[in-house]
């Protein structure tokens, strides 16, 4: 597929938006580190959706977004406190294969670039 309503956003693959002006294909995870209390937050870009079935009765379905993910360390992601938003390095993938989620699991992000910062020009 390529595109997926869940959560009241409406998500679409990376390959969808190429040449639009819009961008629905951002997302956000929060997940644990190693099962301790603690929670990180995960930034990526949707580059499959996939509808998984299962025979039998009652019939079931499960859909998964693949993902490309960003780094997730302080050397891929920063908090901007002046203007309240999130930096994310779209140059610094994450290293670990983890490319599937649930899709009810995800929220949806914009990414913009600095348009008129040369040194930022990778955030």
């Amino acid at each position: 597929m390529n595109k997926y309503c869940v959560n009241g956003f409406k998500f679409q693959t990376e390959k969808v938006f190429r040449n639009k002006k819009t961008n629905n294909s951002g997302v956000y995870i929060q997940g644990d580190v190693d099962g301790t209390s603690q929670t990180i937050e995960y930034y990526g870009v949707i580059y499959e959706i996939i509808e998984v079935r299962y025979s039998g009765c009652p019939k079931k379905k499960i859909v998964l977004f693949r993902y490309e993910w960003l780094d997730p360390s302080h050397r891929g992601t920063k908090m901007n406190h002046q203007h309240n938003i999130i930096e994310v390095k779209h140059t610094r993938k994450y290293r670990s294969y983890d490319p599937f989620i649930i899709a009810q699991n995800a929220k949806q992000v914009y990414y913009a670039s600095y348009q008129l910062r040369r040194d930022k020009v990778d955030w």
